[in-house]
């Protein structure tokens, strides 16, 4: 355990999780921006959870600490409760951290120096869970429509959000009370999942508590996209498994977007005009959506790839939904995970 001195009067003691597997390329931008944290090292430790990496991620993260009492690695090697992959690690560091808070972040995320403050200050007595906002980051044009499509539906998410609908989770810019986090047994009771964090969000809703998912500059983090189309179809198929859970309506109303293209054109042919004010009642929304998100977020340099949004869609949506539905394992840290794992 790292050696912590007394807390911060006013600062709540905090635990940093971090699960990482070989994560050589990004690891340190990731540790970087942690020090960068607007908040007293002396209540804050950082719990980096090596998960069986094959590269250097180990040990650049052993240079990188050396000077930070703060921060410890983790060596990961066995499964406890029956846990794989990043519910495991993440299981294991919570058991060694000593926050009042848990706050969790990806190995190939870097958060903003207010993050801890601003998400801190979500909790309530009655709030258990709070999300903040994360987009992708990177030069080619694939790598701007992704951040368009995570800004949409993040503001998506957080508009319903507001009015109380509870939606998702996002696993590297997620922070939970150490008392809502003990009241679900941890990641231990909890069935394994490919999404883990939509897996804690509903266990702590179900315990009562109440939830918070933030859309400012504070709380945006910024991670690494995916540069080829398989790895972004994995990763929608990976996500598109969690969202099975969903209440029906919401799993309808995904399909629906994903599936808008087609449908409307199905649709055209019976009732040409029916079908023409739909698509166009889902591009009014859609651009008031985008356009909030990037005000909100003051992203407005992405104002140009917005106009590509709809296109991408009507593309990339029925691609996934195929690839969702074929009978290929979901390939996630270079481990294989069966389609029908939830």
């Amino acid at each position: 355990m790292p050696v912590i001195e007394q807390p911060v009067q006013g600062f709540p003691l905090i635990s940093l999780l971090i699960a990482a597997r070989n994560e050589e390329d990004s690891i340190r931008d990731c540790l970087q921006a942690i020090t960068q944290l607007q908040y007293p090292a002396n209540a804050l430790d950082v719990l980096i959870g090596n998960d069986q990496s094959t590269d250097r991620t180990a040990q650049i993260v052993i240079d990188f600490i050396a000077d930070k009492p703060n921060f410890q690695l983790v060596t990961i090697t066995e499964s406890r409760a029956g846990l794989v992959g990043k519910a495991n690690v993440l299981a294991q560091l919570a058991s060694v951290a000593r926050g009042h808070f848990l706050f969790f972040t990806d190995a190939d995320t870097q958060v903003p120096p207010d993050w801890l403050t601003e998400m801190s200050r979500q909790f309530t007595k009655s709030v258990g869970i709070a999300t903040g906002v994360t987009l992708p980051e990177g030069p080619k044009l694939f790598h701007k429509l992704q951040t368009v499509d995570w800004l949409y539906n993040l503001t998506l998410t957080h508009l319903l959000s507001s009015l109380g609908v509870p939606i998702t989770a996002m696993g590297n810019n997620m922070a939970v009370s150490r008392t809502a986090y003990e009241a679900v047994g941890g990641y231990e009771s909890l069935p394994f999942s490919v999404v883990e964090d939509y897996t804690l969000f509903q266990a702590i809703l179900a315990k009562g508590y109440d939830f918070r998912n933030v859309l400012n500059e504070q709380v945006l983090a910024h991670t690494k996209p995916v540069d080829t189309l398989q790895a972004f179809l994995q990763q929608r198929k990976r996500w598109m498994r969690g969202a099975t859970a969903l209440p029906a309506w919401m799993v309808i109303s995904l399909y629906g977007q994903y599936l808008a293209g087609p449908l409307l054109l199905l649709l055209g042919c019976f009732t040409p005009a029916l079908a023409i004010g739909l698509y166009v009642i889902k591009l009014f929304v859609q651009t008031l959506v985008v356009s909030f998100g990037l005000s909100r977020l003051r992203q407005t340099n992405l104002g140009l790839y917005a106009l590509l949004f709809e296109l991408y869609q009507l593309i990339i949506g029925p691609v996934a939904v195929v690839f969702y539905l074929l009978p290929i394992p979901i390939d996630w840290k270079g481990r294989k995970y069966s389609s029908s794992v939830k």
